[in-house]
Parts: C-alpha cells; structure tokens; sequence
C-alpha cells in the first residue's frame, strides 16, 4: 500500500529534523532516477557518504546501483507495496579501495506523492551485522571447540580458528597462526588457510628476535606488534623480500599466551594493502589467541601423555 505524502519547504525542514532524531537509517527518494531528496546521519553512516541529497542512488551510491537495488526500488514503486528484507547482504566500498559486506534489515515504502509531486519511496533500515557476525562468531566457535575435543588434527583446529576471524572480518584478512618450537627460538607452521604455500613455507622455522619481522618480533616481545606497511618497517628489513612477492603489505601479530603469559606462538593478521588497525579488527583478537592457547595447550598435553604412554610399552 502506498503512502500519501506532501509536503512544503518547512514541511520538508521539519521532517529531516525527525529523520536526524531517529536511531535508524531514513531517506527519501524520488523520481524515476531515485533522487535522495532527505537523508539522516544514520544513512550517510551505513553508505560511508556524505552530501548525499540532490544526488540520484547511481551517483551518490553506485555500488547499491551496482547489487540491484534500482529495480528493487523500481519494483516497489510500481506495484504499490512495501518490500521487507531481512539481514541482506549489501557490499560497500570504503575509503582507500576496501571493501566491506555489512546485513541490514530494510523496508522500501512506496511514497504515491514523495513530497513535490513526483512519485518516491521511503527506506527505512538498522545495520544488523554485529548482530550477525555474533550469531556466526558462535556457531563457529562452537565448532571450533568440537574439533579440540573430538581431536582432531591441530592445523585442521587451528585452520577453522583463523576462519572466524577472515568470515567475520569486514576488510579481507589473511591470518595465520604459528607456534613457538618447543627450543624457544623459533615459529614453526600452525595454519594459515588462505595464505599463499609458498610464503608459509618460507616463514617455516624462522627464528624469533628483536627486528624478526611482525611475527618473530610479537614472540620475542611477548606483545603485540603492528606494521601497517611492511615495504617501510624496520622490522621487516630481512624478511620483506618474502612477503612483498606475494601481495602481503601489512602484518598485525599477536603473541597467544598461557595464563602463565607463556609464549605458545603467534596470531597474525596480514591484509594486501598497507593499514593501520582499528578497534573493530582487533575486536575478536582476545577470544582468538585466548582459544588458540586452550587448543595448543591441550594438543602438548595429550601429545605428552602419548609420548609417556609409548615409553612404558618400551620398557615393558
């Protein structure tokens, strides 16, 4: 069913008044070209833009153009009711050429008379990706859990770890996981399920120090270490002609600890362009590494208890 709608100039003013109030995404389109006649914050928010009105969708958000929501628009205009989705996948781009997919739940209302005589709709929506990632971070959690319990292969464990965090990230990471050899000097191959063979095989073994690239040097430290670029950073002096071939520009590691704050190895996040992390990337870090310790630790011990088990039958 469509809604009537008119409005004058002071109409107009005190409806994007209400719309700046309101804790959702609000706009006004109109037109065959689907101008945006008002939009609040929320909106300009969720489409990472600014200086949205006078504009047509295509211009001022033309990777919503690009997913179909044209004729989405189009559709609801024309046959006169309302379209309803549910946690729909929408990709935006961000600033510096990244990418993000985020859920929203939206309502397109048809508008028989948008305000100035011409036909419209109404998009109302709430960004519902935290609460989608959560249900996911669980879901995969749970599994990952499973997996240590039923013992299962440590790299296949690890390996579905790294996955939350690539599925749930919003800016393409690359992770992986290496472990601290039982000598204390150097990182062994954990799991790294969408990096390149080659570089994991090159990094295999590398021994940890003070200038030992993202990795080695979060180990040696025992504290995080972040390198947004690693064609510049000092600490990948030695080890950049590895990483540069393969696409990786940045390195973000991260020591997982015993509560004993015992070095079991290292969590890292790569990504193919330089960056600087921010608190939405490293959300997920504590439960990650804080897992990661649980299901390496585990591993050692039953790996202990097989190696004692194996001496008794020798003896006996």
């Amino acid at each position: 069913m469509q809604i009537q709608m008119a409005m004058d100039g002071h109409e107009r003013e005190r409806l994007q008044r209400l719309f700046a109030q309101a804790p959702g995404c609000l706009a006004i389109l109109e037109g065959s070209g689907h101008r945006i006649t008002v939009a609040n914050k929320a909106f300009e928010d969720l489409v990472n833009r600014s200086d949205l009105v006078g504009k047509g969708l295509a211009e001022a958000v033309p990777e919503l153009a690009e997913q179909g929501f044209v004729g989405l628009l189009d559709e609801a205009k024309r046959s006169g009711n309302p379209y309803i989705g549910r946690g729909m996948p929408i990709r935006m781009n961000l600033p510096g050429g990244w990418c993000e997919e985020i859920f929203v739940d939206l309502i397109v209302q048809p508008l028989s008379d948008a305000g100035s005589g011409t036909p419209g709709v109404l998009l109302q929506g709430h960004n519902v990706s935290e609460d989608k990632k959560s249900e996911e971070l669980r879901s995969a959690h749970n599994r990952v859990l499973e997996l240590a319990i039923g013992d299962s292969p440590l790299e296949q464990t690890l390996g579905e770890l790294i996955k939350i965090i690539e599925a749930t990230s919003r800016t393409e990471v690359l992770g992986s996981i290496l472990l601290l050899d039982l000598d204390g000097k150097h990182l062994r191959h954990g799991a790294a399920p969408s990096l390149p063979s080659e570089y994991m095989k090159a990094i295999d073994g590398a021994e940890i120090g003070p200038c030992a690239g993202s990795c080695g040097t979060a180990a040696y430290r025992g504290t995080p270490v972040f390198v947004s670029d690693i064609a510049t950073d000092r600490l990948w002096e030695e080890y950049k002609v590895v990483a540069l071939p393969h696409g990786l520009r940045a390195c973000w590691s991260i020591p997982i600890l015993t509560r004993g704050r015992r070095v079991l190895g290292t969590f890292a996040m790569y990504h193919r362009e330089p960056r600087e992390p921010t608190v939405r990337d490293l959300a997920l870090v504590d439960l990650i590494t804080q897992t990661a310790a649980l299901v390496i630790d585990r591993e050692r011990a039953h790996s202990a208890l097989r190696e004692i088990a194996e001496m008794a039958e020798d003896e006996d």
